[in-house]
């Protein structure tokens, strides 16, 4: 699938409106840059999505549901839509969606620059994103996706050397009715998702256990699955001074494993987040919190991402690095099962032709005779048979060879991106060498069988514009291939890191 440049818009625009425009990563497929309005004299999110045979039809779905939802709802949080239409580029036709953009930088990002926020300031933006969830709830929607990365805040003047922050969804492209839900759609980002939502079921509560995960973060500079050691039933705490007591046990109720333990709406969330229940108060006194102190200075922690329980990818951590390694499929794969075949043909074939090599006789009178001939063309046949038999031999032990030894290293080195493959006793041939201003496409296939990875260039040994990682390629599975994506695409839109 192809997107088109920030070029191509600015050409096809013939009034010039958009100027600066800006690379933010991208979501479902399609493309989103930070422009400037030159009419208006605002900050605007274009995105885009190419229409092309090969773009897939769940990313389009996606694409215009966010466009529908956007004219639709009304909200101080939710982004206006500004204008949408299609357009012709060099690669077909594209759809473009204009939305307004409220400036400032990200949460992650501000954490990431070592902004730290005070208890005060996080009930604020607690606050608001509750109002935004009671709206959408409200209408039936789940957002599926509450995160840091995806909520912009800027600062406004509330007195004299006072600020208060503003924050708004970046995206709501992962908004969906609740009961418009496909099975096997998993939308979200690790870290932030409940189990619930991990198994394709996300509700209204799910939303609130983002909502807890990100002010966590924002608390600790930290993902919940770091903190918790993807352990569920860890209480959060913090040490005194942080965050009061009732904060606490307010935020340990929005993070609850189970659906039935957290809030039962935002609108009573959004109660609790200045008057805890009753029964909580009651809680607290006769079951205090047992739960071990948790880190609260928010520190860079560069590529140390929140692993899932369920993968199996190994990581490493370097002073510059962070190394994810991808071991073989093993015997249990589908490339070791394809291997079978031809490794039996080709030793049937080379036993066979062996046989009847062994069985040749040559002499001198035997060659002038009729048996003569026979014997020539069963040399022939044999020496066939053996170079049929090796070659087959050869096709299936390289299939061997990959679910069996060779192991799959994705690196991220500063602002490059390395993908290479290593067989046992050989040295490491590189897939992806691209930096990342190369990069222009990260996604994963609708099924979650594979992540494929569009650059402009790339440079590797034998360059090519795209590399593919399926569940064929290592011992990854569906889910590691969505978490993989996610992690990328956060490296991808997050400079800072």
């Amino acid at each position: 699938m192809a997107i088109f440049s920030s070029n191509s818009v600015i050409a096809a625009r013939l009034d010039r409106r958009y100027e600066d425009l800006q690379p933010m990563g991208q979501s479902f497929g399609y493309q989103q840059m930070l422009a400037n309005d030159v009419r208006q004299q605002r900050p605007v999110v274009i995105k885009s999505i190419s229409l092309e045979e090969g773009t897939f039809a769940s990313d389009i779905d996606c694409f215009e549901r966010e466009i529908r939802l956007l004219k639709s709802l009304q909200h101080p949080m939710i982004p206006r839509c500004l204008e949408s239409f299609r357009m012709d580029t060099a690669e077909g036709q594209a759809w473009v969606l204009v939305q307004s953009h409220h400036g400032g930088r990200t949460l992650a990002q501000q954490a990431m620059a070592g902004r730290q926020y005070s208890e005060a300031e996080i009930r604020l933006i607690a606050k608001q994103l509750l109002q935004g969830l009671v709206y959408l709830h409200r209408q039936g929607l789940v957002h599926r996706d509450i995160r840091p990365s995806n909520i912009t805040v800027t600062e406004r003047a509330a007195g004299v050397n006072q600020t208060v922050s503003q924050v708004a969804w970046l995206n709501l492209g992962t908004a969906q009715y609740i009961k418009a839900q496909q099975p096997g759609a998993l939308v979200g980002t690790y870290g932030y998702m409940p189990m619930e939502q991990v198994r394709d079921q996300a509700t209204f509560a799910s939303d609130l256990y983002s909502l807890g995960a990100t002010l966590i973060y924002l608390i600790t500079g930290s993902h919940l699955g770091d903190l918790t050691c993807n352990q569920p039933q860890m209480k959060f705490t913090c040490r005194a001074g942080k965050i009061t007591a009732d904060f606490q046990q307010w935020l340990n109720w929005l993070i609850e494993p189970q659906v039935r333990d957290r809030p039962l709406s935002a609108k009573q969330a959004l109660r609790a987040l200045n008057r805890l229940p009753l029964a909580m108060l009651k809680q607290r006194i006769w079951q205090p919190t047992k739960a071990p102190l948790l880190p609260v200075p928010i520190t860079n922690s560069g590529y140390s991402r929140y692993q899932p329980f369920f993968t199996e990818i190994q990581s490493q951590h370097r002073f510059n690095a962070f190394r994810l390694i991808i071991r073989p499929s093993g015997l249990q794969s589908k490339p070791c099962h394809q291997a079978l075949p031809p490794l039996l043909v080709g030793g049937a074939l080379l036993a066979s032709a062996l046989y009847l090599i062994s069985l040749i006789y040559f002499s001198p009178t035997l060659m002038s005779s009729a048996k003569g001939l026979a014997t020539v063309a069963a040399a022939t046949l044999g020496a066939t048979g053996c170079a049929y038999g090796f070659r087959f031999l050869k096709n299936g032990l390289r299939q061997l060879d990959v679910a069996l030894l060779r192991r799959i290293c994705i690196e991220i080195k500063d602002d490059v991106l390395l993908i290479s493959q290593k067989y046992w006793l050989r040295s490491p041939s590189y897939l992806v060498n691209a930096k990342r201003e190369s990069i222009y496409n990260i996604s994963a296939l609708p099924d979650g069988s594979a992540m494929r990875i569009l650059t402009n260039h790339n440079r590797t040994k034998t360059p090519c514009d795209s590399y593919k990682l399926t569940i064929d390629d290592g011992a990854i599975t569906q889910r590691d291939i969505r978490w993989l994506t996610s992690l990328l695409n956060d490296w991808y839109s997050s400079p800072t890191l």
